[in-house]
């Protein structure tokens, strides 16, 4: 869904991104959560403080092609792989 920017949806959808992303961020430390900035203009690109990410954000706006939030703890749904018996190769092997 596509919000403007200047609107009250928009911005709470700016905090409850931000909230996810800081229950999932790797490198939170004492000064706070360092996150990779998804604005237009960072792409992904520059990890920064959750303040400075937010201005970007709602100044900015969300990188749209960015929908799988994989560098913010969304896991990617990927097709399973089964295991099967080795069937060419030396005996050892099966």
């Amino acid at each position: 869904m596509i919000f403007v920017r200047i609107s009250e949806e928009y911005e709470r959808g700016v905090e409850e991104f931000i909230q996810f992303a800081q229950r999932n961020a790797i490198n939170s430390g004492h000064d706070g959560a360092k996150i990779r900035c998804l604005c237009v203009n960072c792409l992904n690109g520059r990890i920064l403080d959750v303040n400075i990410m937010r201005k970007h954000l709602l100044c900015d706006g969300f990188l749209r092609s960015y929908t799988t939030w994989t560098w913010h703890g969304e896991l990617l749904n990927l097709p399973r792989v089964s295991v099967t018996k080795n069937l060419w190769g030396p005996p050892w092997m099966k």
